[in-house]
């Protein structure tokens, strides 16, 4: 079995909630859990913040990346996509 990255099981500094849909949220703790997400839950609305938040999703499970900056291009791509992020 492969070498898993630690970087990618490590928390953010903070959650991020989102509406996923009316009255429906969904609590993301982990680049992780973003990635999952990103490429298997996520609307049919694409744009370029969710290429660059595969991307960097990608990068910090490489290690070439910090996990705070895949929550915070995970949270772009959430607002380029109409869903309310929670502060």
């Amino acid at each position: 079995m492969g070498e898993r990255n630690i970087m990618d099981t490590l928390p953010w500094s903070r959650p991020v909630q989102f509406e996923i849909d009316a009255g429906q949220y969904r609590i993301l703790v982990s680049t992780e859990e973003a990635s999952h997400f990103l490429l298997n839950d996520w609307p049919t609305i694409r744009g370029p913040r969710l290429i660059d938040a595969r991307r960097v999703c990608l990068d910090v499970m490489a290690g070439m990346d910090e996990p705070d900056n895949a929550r915070t291009a995970f949270v772009a791509a959430c607002k380029e996509a109409d869903m309310r992020v929670m502060p």
